[in-house]
């Protein structure tokens, strides 16, 4: 799992497609005008956590997540092999998780 909550994290995902970066620069600029630049992870505003193995995605529900539902999610990468989401969760009126999956059984775990 990686978790981003500021540009210079954003040199952590050169594996990753490029649309994928893209959204995940969207939301921290998003968080960055909203809540500042210099945030840290548990500060206000929230971060991009980055799924990279299902077995991450109960950890992410049992204590993170801890029950909530979605509030809104997008396919924001597909090709004939993978397919990357994007799903927002708010756990606060200030703070909130944007989980970027990659297919769909991890899709399917996180809901």
């Amino acid at each position: 799992m990686i978790n981003l909550w500021k540009k210079d994290d954003l040199n952590l995902l050169s594996e990753y497609p490029k649309e994928v970066i893209e959204n995940v620069d969207d939301v921290i600029n998003i968080l960055d005008e909203n809540y500042g630049c210099n945030r840290k992870l548990t500060d206000d505003g929230g971060y991009v956590c980055i799924i990279e193995d299902i077995k991450e995605v109960e950890n992410l529900k049992s204590n993170i997540l801890k029950g909530l539902v979605e509030e809104f999610s997008d396919v924001i990468y597909e090709d004939e092999v993978n397919t990357y989401n994007s799903t927002l969760y708010l756990l606060s009126s200030d703070y909130s998780v944007t989980v970027i999956s990659k297919n769909e059984e991890t899709e399917y775990l996180l809901k």
